[in-house]
């Protein structure tokens, strides 16, 4: 799993990390349902990972605010086929 191997290389508390876990799991779940290309899921499931791990930096951010904003962010990149 991507968000396990960055989470290596990132410095969080075991609550932080339990966070960043679940709003992966949840933004991935999520967008797995509306996923045309399986071929694109190691990429989006990546890109999911760095933009949590990313976000979960700022101050106020809990497991919701990081699955919706990653959703987002992967919604309206290149990796994400228009509607």
């Amino acid at each position: 799993m991507p968000i396990r191997s960055l989470l290596a290389e990132a410095s969080f508390n075991s609550d932080e990390t339990e966070m960043i876990a679940k709003a992966f799991d949840d933004a991935w779940r999520q967008l797995q349902t509306e996923q045309r290309d399986p071929a694109m899921s190691s990429l989006v499931r990546t890109a999911i990972a760095k933009r949590i791990i990313e976000m979960a930096r700022r101050d106020g951010m809990n497991a919701h605010k990081l699955r919706d904003d990653a959703v987002a962010h992967v919604r309206n990149s290149p990796l994400w086929p228009a509607p």
